[in-house]
């Protein structure tokens, strides 16, 4: 038997938000404040600020009274994901006025991420985020953009009753008594599973989202052993290097202890260029040469010790999440579960929301 999907589906939570008496008390109870008239209401809105950049796909889109609001369901932690706040903030501004319109025009936004688990560590039940100024939070930007962050997983320490009772359904399905919002969530989670069309293009696009996840994952072992091999040769390199400026100071302390007279410092770089010549065929296994006086450096080569600095030998340098089964960004699905309302397919153009 198919498992129940629960709100915590972001399919799920678009289509039971998409309802808009019950989007309504969610935004209301978490935001705490009457958001009025909804004039537009869309789940999987899709945004394209230009058409070579990166496309957003919101769950749950809505144009309200009180401004423009998105609401997201992440179940999962992921990396970025303040980065990716701000991007659906600029995707979302970037629609909201016309040319020629005037900055008041620009109407305040929300964005609410509904998360089962603590995205910054503190133990909050919600962050709230605004621009406010870091040498005195007292002043504001005033931008008119709010940033909501809920933890379900600090619903004991949520600060009103419903706001307790939200996180707890969010988190576990528990529905408590007597709450109105709540039990109508669930009673719409319970209606969408007994479609069974819709289950199962849900669990078709969950399957398919699982492959190209495992597939990504195994990209970047990949990607990661290739990058871990190239790191590693570049670390050897550095440390090649490194141990190259050791040996020289080694050496010449050693020519200075042994007596060798140089009546210019290059001459000690002549010495140096000696003995690393020897540490080099050793490492390589070569049969050194006899050495002989006239192999040392002597002071009427001088000529020759400045041109081995200036050209002598250098070191030998030995150098050596695309897959989303068709569903793009930006890109509308072929197989999405269910209708944003009775007379659109909630993914594509921008229509008002049908009055009933």
């Amino acid at each position: 038997m198919t498992s129940r999907i629960t709100i915590s589906n972001n399919f799920m939570f678009g289509r039971v938000l998409c309802r808009e008496d019950i989007c309504r008390g969610f935004l209301e109870r978490v935001l705490g404040t009457e958001v009025g008239s909804i004039s537009y209401l869309n789940r999987e809105q899709v945004l394209q600020p230009a058409v070579a950049s990166r496309g957003v796909r919101l769950d749950v889109y809505a144009e309200t009274a009180l401004g423009v609001i998105d609401v997201e369901m992440q179940a999962n932690p992921h990396a970025d994901l303040g980065r990716r706040l701000r991007y659906y903030q600029a995707s979302i501004d970037s629609g909201l006025l016309d040319q020629g319109s005037s900055w008041r025009d620009l109407r305040d936004s929300y964005i609410i991420f509904a998360c089962d688990f603590d995205w910054f560590g503190a133990g909050l039940p919600v962050y709230t985020f605004e621009n406010l100024c870091r040498e005195d939070p007292s002043v504001s930007a005033a931008t008119g953009a709010v940033w909501k962050i809920l933890n379900a997983r600090a619903a004991g320490c949520a600060p009103t009753e419903g706001m307790r009772n939200l996180l707890e359904y969010l988190r576990k399905g528990a529905v408590a008594p007597g709450d109105r919002l709540v039990t109508a969530m669930d009673a719409e989670v319970s209606t969408a599973n007994e479609d069974r069309e819709w289950v199962g293009s849900v669990m078709t696009v969950r399957d398919l989202l699982e492959e190209a996840r495992a597939d990504a994952i195994a990209e970047g072992l990949a990607e990661g052993r290739a990058e871990g091999i190239a790191e590693g040769r570049e670390e050897g390199l550095a440390e090649g290097r490194a141990e190259g400026v050791r040996e020289n100071v080694i050496h010449i302390a050693a020519a200075v202890s042994i007596g060798v007279q140089a009546k210019e410092p290059r001459q000690l770089g002549r010495f140096h260029e000696h003995r690393c010549g020897q540490a080099e065929q050793h490492r390589r296994g070569e049969a050194q040469p006899q050495q002989t006086a006239a192999d040392e450096p002597q002071g009427h080569e001088e000529h020759d010790v400045e041109d081995k600095l200036e050209h002598g030998p250098q070191p030998s340098l030995a150098m050596s999440f695309a897959k989303f089964s068709g569903l793009k960004l930006g890109a509308t699905p072929q197989v999405m579960p269910g209708p944003a309302s009775p007379e659109g397919n909630g993914y594509s153009v921008k229509q008002p929301m049908p009055t009933t």
